[in-house]
């Protein structure tokens, strides 16, 4: 009974090792999958087939690493995530030392600060640079602080695509520079040579334009950039009160103003059809000569 089992199990081996042979990769993992050879039969089974057995957990395994690998790859996007927030608070310098206190906790930086007074309102509108790991954090801690979310918006930009096609490029250029190169040093005629040096330097100028284009969207994913405006407004701002906004002299000095240069606009309209002056006066000519040959 032992010896029909043990060429049972060497026929099944021999179907599908052949099915290995022609190509068919799906074959070897049922076969791994729907075979299960306990003690007693790799002891029996003859040493070919007792060493497809690991053979065959070694191809699992591979798939595995593979599936892995291309998990990782996915894990590994690139994103560049960016937003903007507006914050309304009552003590405007206060809350600005507070945030740039904020993000130097958190690793970033201000790339660019505005500051503006107008006569209800002051503001500061802060570029902000930051960790992409640490963006969700500082801006917790922003909301959380003093002061009201007016706005918050938060985009993502998937780049993957873009990083990896500018890397296969980039590969494929220095394969080809390296060719370039080693042709150099074999050219006779000066015209190979001017030829090859051509090719090389328009190779060096796209090799160095997609090198700035990488570093540049590194930067974007590990930095995160926050658009953050700060501000105050007046709680009392009344523009009828003759102490804020115009009072009576100053709307009537504007109004005159208004007037004047209205005045301007309507000569400088009259002026600009000067050619129709010229034909109402030819007509009123034509008319009154018309008139006193009638009265003769």
């Amino acid at each position: 009974m032992r010896i029909i089992s043990v060429f049972a199990l060497a026929a099944l081996f021999a179907a599908c090792q052949s099915q290995s042979d022609n190509g068919t990769v799906f074959g070897a993992y049922a076969t791994a999958d729907c075979i299960a050879f306990d003690d007693e039969d790799m002891e029996s089974m003859p040493m070919a087939s007792a060493k497809a057995a690991p053979m065959m957990r070694n191809s699992m395994a591979a798939g595995g690493q593979l599936e892995d690998a291309v998990e990782q790859d996915v894990t590994q996007r690139k994103l560049i995530k960016n937003g903007s927030m507006t914050l309304v608070v009552d003590n405007l310098e206060q809350t600005r030392n507070d945030i740039v206190g904020l993000i130097e906790k958190h690793g970033g930086y201000v790339s660019n600060e505005q500051y503006s007074n107008w006569e209800h309102t002051s503001s500061y509108n802060l570029t902000v640079r930051i960790p992409c790991d640490n963006f969700d954090g500082f801006v917790a801690e922003v909301e959380a602080g003093k002061g009201k979310i007016e706005s918050k918006s938060v985009y993502i930009n998937d780049v993957t695509a873009e990083y990896i096609d500018l890397e296969t490029r980039l590969n494929t250029k220095r394969s080809y520079l390296e060719r370039y190169k080693q042709l150099l040093k074999s050219a006779k005629s000066v015209q190979e040579i001017v030829s090859i040096e051509d090719k090389i330097r328009m190779l060096e100028e796209e090799i160095d334009s997609t090198v700035g284009r990488l570093k540049y969207l590194t930067n974007q994913v590990e930095y995160s950039t926050l658009h953050l405006q700060i501000r105050h407004d007046d709680a009392n701002f009344d523009p009828h009160h003759p102490d804020h906004g115009q009072g009576f002299w100053q709307r009537f000095s504007q109004a005159l103003s208004s007037g004047l240069r209205g005045l301007v606009d309507f000569a400088f309209f009259l002026v600009r059809i000067w050619p129709a002056w010229i034909i109402i006066l030819l007509v009123f000519e034509a008319i009154r000569r018309a008139k006193r040959k009638n009265e003769d």
